[in-house]
């Protein structure tokens, strides 16, 4: 039986261009988690972001934030995998310096240097003048003005590079989604062979590689279609195909 759905959500959940998650996902979701399928939802995005999209989820679901680098189940932190705060200064005073950046909290943003006006508000960030003043750990740095070709510190990889003259951002280079994954199956307990995951691009293959049911959504790259065992069109059929193969074992159980 599959007791672990563990869907990525840009690109799967929430299709590129559509500002909303459509009606038949959550209704598919619903079901599953009424049948008693644990839920967990695994993004980029933070805990606060992936929670105005699925207010609903807050209660039920679990939420993988960041690419991995921490868990969080009713507004309550499972698994943490910190950007140390003597790298992140070290980050922050790279030449040529950023422009402006957002360091990301699991419950509270803050804003260094110049961050549009629009990222502030989207991420009801706090402006700072000194590092000093954040008093929670920080899992995600976003930096605007461009991703500069710089050394990395030895624990801090980027998350996404936006290209010159956009943004990139910086997470833990000890955490992906793979981790927190496996770090939330021996928490539940769920094994691989009852954990299905659902994803669209390169950094969801560490979290497929934890599932016996690894469902593909959209083009597959030549990463996922190593791992990926069932390529569909959308989140919906993901779902339902799930539903179906719980069904199916259910009656050869009985």
């Amino acid at each position: 039986m599959i007791k672990l759905i563990v869907s990525d959500f840009d690109g799967t959940v929430l299709p590129y261009g559509q500002k909303a998650v459509s009606a038949a996902w959550r209704s598919a979701a619903s079901s599953a988690m009424e049948e008693g399928v644990l839920f967990a939802i695994s993004s980029g995005r933070t805990y606060g972001e992936l929670v105005s999209f699925l207010p609903e989820l807050r209660d039920s679901a679990y939420f993988i934030c960041c690419d991995g680098v921490y868990t969080v189940f009713r507004d309550r932190i499972l698994y943490a995998r910190q950007i140390p705060f003597p790298e992140l200064e070290r980050l922050l005073k790279q030449e040529p310096s950023f422009v402006g950046c957002v360091l990301h909290g699991a419950f509270a943003n803050y804003a260094v240097g110049r961050v549009p006006e629009a990222v502030l508000s989207h991420f009801a960030a706090k402006p700072i003048t000194n590092l000093h003043l954040i008093r929670e750990p920080i899992f995600k740095v976003t930096s605007f003005g461009g991703a500069e070709t710089f050394a990395l510190p030895v624990g801090i990889r980027m998350h996404w590079d936006g290209g010159r003259e956009a943004m990139a951002q910086y997470v833990s280079r000890f955490a992906n989604k793979g981790t927190a994954l496996s770090d939330l199956q021996m928490r539940l307990p769920v094994t691989r062979l009852q954990t299905a995951c659902v994803g669209d691009s390169g950094n969801d293959v560490a979290m497929m590689r934890n599932a016996v049911i690894s469902v593909c959504v959209g083009n597959r790259s030549e990463e996922l279609a190593a791992v990926c065992n069932v390529p569909l069109r959308s989140a919906e059929e993901s779902l339902e195909l799930i539903r179906r193969v719980n069904e199916i074992l259910r009656a050869e159980q009985e």
